[in-house]
């Protein structure tokens, strides 16, 4: 499948995919924290998928800098609680605005 600027995203959504069925797999016997990473790490790479594609508009690409920037604050479960509210907050605030328009 090509998007609408000839990005070849078969391989890409494949790998995704692929992505998330062996992240499901992890979690089974992962710490628990490893499934938060998981799906947010996951949410990147989609949203990279995207920016691919010419289809991620500014929210999505900073939302993508600001995963990849903090994920890895799972070291410290507070912190990586907070960036995660933080990041639920900004989603709910685009939601509210798109609603607006």
């Amino acid at each position: 499948m090509k998007s609408s600027s000839g990005i070849e995203l078969k391989g890409d959504f494949f790998n995704l995919l692929a992505f998330l069925v062996t992240s499901a797999r992890g979690c089974v016997d992962e710490p628990k924290l490893y499934g938060p990473f998981r799906l947010i790490d996951g949410a990147s790479r989609l949203i990279g998928i995207l920016e691919e594609a010419h289809m991620a508009d500014e929210f999505l690409v900073k939302v993508r800098r600001e995963i990849d920037e903090g994920k890895y604050l799972m070291d410290d479960k507070g912190k990586f609680i907070q960036f995660l509210d933080d990041l639920t907050l900004d989603f709910v605030d685009k939601l509210k605005a798109n609603e607006k328009s």
